[in-house]
């Protein structure tokens, strides 16, 4: 790790002010952000609002320098433009020969483009410059116009004033793979995605999308605001954060990182479309898919009633308690029924009989429509730009949306390129702007900061521990008489995700439907920096928690709100999981392919649900960045929506001449010869070289002839008989030395193994014994210079610290002995059992006792999952 030194906060926050001209920033026509409308009119082609203005955004008069190449940089950048920073990419005269992807206009939006050749002595200086102004600097370690190595040689260093955010292709100073560059593939393949995602044979299966690259560059743009945080505070922060690709790819599914070195390896039941009969895909008689997302126990109860198969619910095997139809000895024989009552209808027929119950269901349809879906549009995630070519450009629009400074796109957000020397000039250096040394070590950026966590299942608990992560204090806020249903959702394996994505809160059980609750809840606000929450919309102003009512108990609170339709539009109301929105979006057909003969393909990793906790993090950040500014809170919205339309950006930018979209296919396996997946003869590799750029190294492998290599569907058919008949170390040796990047397909039990993970947190060993290490689960995600974390602690039990934390805001103990009584607080610590569990229930009745409160409560139910 480099030493850093800290910047004088006090004299960093008066003396930073706007710095761009508002033409050239941002739209001060109108903007609409997904869930707030702001646009009310249209005149001459431009759009106009009958509204206020918007205030400047979130990070008016942020300098961000971005240096980056490939997928996660630029989206960092591109998160940080939209949120009202001055963001400068800088690009070098052969960065026109690098490979760019599709999306990487919409990755560039907002933000200034320059040209600079380091080679050249008086262009590097200026680059030095840029530099030294900036107060976020984002550097990959290779790809990028100038990489983080050449900085340093440079004399440069973090904190001289800037923030600087590094994003190495997998951790700092180590690659597993040849080359060095980023890969969304390998990373994929590499930390054990492949093998967990459910597929028709027992296969690694690809991803056609770069996700954990997405994840890497949401969780940089968000160290990056915290850092600016912990500048605002007085307190020792640190300048360098690291953003590697193994945080993306971890973060991607924590919850899939509980691994023990013995666990025996088990193909997934049912198939690609989802291995629970209550959660998953069926084709209906006209041959068209659905999702069906009965994922709580009231909504399995409701959504068999209306498939007529409420029967079913009664057979001994049930028991008449919908929870068991979760249960592994029950998934087969209830999906082969379901398969057969789905086959009987159209799927409009079943959408409407499910949807008029109000049973989470949509219809798989495809990528390529999503933008032009009458939801997104009401949503204000279709954006409609013109390039500097003259071209019209669709992409997807603002990801995060803020009430009092709503993040915008410039009508020339795609028209930005300009001189280095007109940079300078509106970067004028700043007086008093002198990094200052600090004796004392950094700590993490939000702390001292407290979040109330009033979210369930994955996205909501998952801003909050990102939050936590970042320092802050998390108290999970749960409703009696069990707290979050996830604990034992998905037949009892929710129970290992409910560790992952809750670790280290602290647990109040409170009924916030009493006065009593609602009182302890108000005391508990006052404290409170950030209340997150993901209950369907309407349900909020139900129970009087909205941000109008908390901002009037605390003016300086921020919520964050996560739902899957933002309240707005045709679906605004409906209840979505994340797989619902995969199915809507076109993520389970373009994985999938395109053949209807073929199952959609569930995505194991709970996409929709990760990334939309992730710009949740970022929002709140955000926010209370701003705060200082406003001297006030605001409302931060996301939604599983706008994670989807990040997650596929790629398939969904279109313009004249945009390369067609690519398809996944059955048990997807790549998308070209030298980009896939190979099975050798102990085990699988994934490759990740273009072809046919790359042929000559594949030759140097001796993985193709010059006769074999005449077209890709050749070239695939002659690498596989090949690697077929070599053990995979041979495999990867061949390519490590021809320079192909490649890695072994990891099952997740082979995690156990990675001592380099372990060694940099990202792996937190549970258990070892004489043969070393035993059982892993996911580790620290925070790789800050000068901060060193203890190993996370596991999700709490309910109402663990009910007690603790309302003493903390003035209440005595015998106040909540009185509460605990009144049944209006759980206080599990005067209630405990054995084995953890609340005095007086086993697990039958506590299955029993949620699905009651789930049906007295029925609007009451979340809008995310797993």
């Amino acid at each position: 790790m480099l030493p850093s030194e800290t910047l004088d906060a006090l004299t960093l926050a008066k003396d930073r002010g706007p710095t761009l001209a508002p033409q050239t920033c941002r739209s001060e026509l109108a903007a609409y952000v997904h869930g707030r409308i702001w646009i009310a009119g249209e005149a001459g082609g431009v759009l106009m609002t009958t509204a206020p203005a918007p205030a400047e955004g979130v990070l008016a008069g942020v300098r961000v320098l971005d240096l980056t190449g490939g997928v996660a940089g630029p989206v960092a950048g591109m998160l940080l433009a939209d949120l009202g920073a001055d963001v400068v990419k800088v690009a070098t005269p052969t960065s026109g020969n690098a490979v760019q992807h599709p999306a990487s206009v919409m990755w560039d939006r907002n933000k200034c483009h320059v040209v600079l050749d380091p080679a050249v002595a008086e262009q590097l200086e200026l680059l030095t410059t840029l530099v030294d102004r900036a107060d976020v600097v984002l550097v990959g370690t290779t790809g990028g116009a100038v990489d983080f190595d050449v900085l340093l040689q440079r004399g440069l260093r973090p904190g001289r004033p800037g923030r600087w955010i590094v994003l190495p292709p997998y951790l700092l100073g180590e690659t597993p793979w040849a080359g060095g560059r980023e890969s969304g593939g390998l990373l994929f393949a590499w930390l054990g995605h492949a093998w967990s995602q459910g597929s028709y044979s027992d296969l690694p299966v690809d991803c056609l999308y770069p996700l954990a690259l997405h994840m890497q560059g949401v969780w940089a743009a968000t160290l990056a605001v915290a850092l600016l945080i912990g500048g605002q505070g007085g307190r020792p922060t640190a300048d360098l954060a690291v953003s590697g690709g193994a945080h993306g790819a971890v973060l991607l599914s924590p919850g899939g990182f509980a691994a023990g070195r013995d666990d025996p390896h088990i193909h997934r039941p049912g198939g690609p479309g989802g291995a629970l009969p209550n959660y998953r895909c069926y084709r209906c008689a006209d041959g068209q898919w659905l999702f069906f997302g009965a994922f709580t126990t009231a909504f399995i109860i409701r959504g068999f009633t209306a498939l007529g198969l409420a029967g079913l619910l009664d057979d001994q095997r049930i028991g008449g308690d919908a929870a068991r139809v979760r249960l592994p000895d029950n998934q087969a024989w209830l999906i082969q029924a379901l398969e057969q009552q789905f086959a009987r209808r159209t799927r409009t027929e079943w959408l409407a009989a499910l949807g008029a119950s109000d049973v989470p269901v949509a219809a798989v349809l495809a990528s390529h429509d999503w933008l032009d879906h009458e939801q997104v549009r009401a949503m204000g995630l279709r954006a409609e730009l013109t390039d500097d070519q003259g071209r019209t450009v669709v992409m997807p629009g603002i990801l995060i949306g803020l009430s009092e400074t709503p993040a915008s796109l410039s009508p020339d957000a795609l028209k930005r390129q300009t001189s280095p020397r007109s940079v300078l000039c509106r970067w004028n250096e700043r007086p008093g702007r002198a990094a200052l040394a600090s004796d004392r070590a950094p700590e993490p950026p939000l702390r001292g900061k407290r979040v109330l966590d009033l979210g369930t299942i994955i996205a909501g608990p998952f801003i909050s521990t990102l939050l936590g992560e970042l320092g802050a204090d998390v108290v999970k806020v749960e409703r009696p008489p069990f707290g979050d249903e996830f604990r034992v959702a998905h037949g009892g394996r929710g129970g290992v995700g409910f560790a992952a994505y809750n670790r280290d809160q602290r647990s109040v059980v409170l009924d916030l439907a009493r006065p009593a609750g609602a009182d302890a809840f108000t005391a508990l606000v006052r404290s409170a920096d950030v209340v997150v929450e993901n209950y369907r919309p309407g349900v909020i102003q139900r129970l009087g928690i909205d941000h109008a009512a908390l901002s009037k108990i605390n003016a300086l609170v921020t919520t964050v709100s996560v739902s899957a339709f933002g309240g707005v539009g045709p679906l605004g109301d409906r209840p979505g999981f994340d797989p619902v929105v995969q199915a809507m979006s076109g993520i389970m057909r373009s994985q999938g392919g395109p053949s209807e003969d073929d199952s959609p393909v569930f995505l194991t990793v709970p996409v929709n649900d990760v990334l939309a906790g992730a710009l949740g993090a970022l929002g709140a950040c955000a926010s209370l960045y701003a705060r200082g500014r406003l001297h006030r809170g605001q409302h931060v919205s996301v939604t599983l929506s706008a994670s989807a339309c990040l997650a596929q950006a790629e398939l969904l930018v279109r313009y004249e001449g945009c390369p067609p979209p690519l398809t996944g296919g059955r048990d997807f396996s790549g998308r070209g010869p030298l980009d896939r997946l190979y099975e050798a003869v102990d085990g699988w590799l994934r490759m990740d070289a273009r072809w046919p750029e790359d042929r000559g190294a594949a030759r140097l492998a001796g993985l193709v002839t010059d006769r074999d290599a005449t077209s890709p569907e050749e070239a695939t058919s002659a690498i596989a008989r090949t690697v077929r008949q070599l053990p995979l170390s041979e495999v990867l040796r061949r390519c490590s030395e021809a320079g192909l990047p490649a890695v072994r397909a990891r099952q997740p039990r082979e995690l156990v193994d990675d001592a380099g993970l372990i060694e940099h947190g990202l792996l937190a060993v549970r258990d070892r014994d004489e043969r070393g290490v035993s059982r892993v689960v996911a580790g620290r995600w925070l790789d800050i210079a000068g901060i060193a974390q203890a190993p996370p602690r596991d999700g709490p039990l309910a109402g663990e610290h009910s007690g603790e934390v309302l003493g903390e805001v003035g209440f005595s103990a015998e106040a909540v002995a009185d509460l605990a009584r009144a049944g209006v607080v759980l206080d599990a610590t005067r209630r405990a059992a054995p084995h953890g569990k609340t005095a007086g229930t086993d697990e039958r009745d506590r299955h029993g006792a949620e699905e009651r409160h789930s049906d007295a409560h029925p609007a009451d139910l979340r809008s995310d999952d797993a």
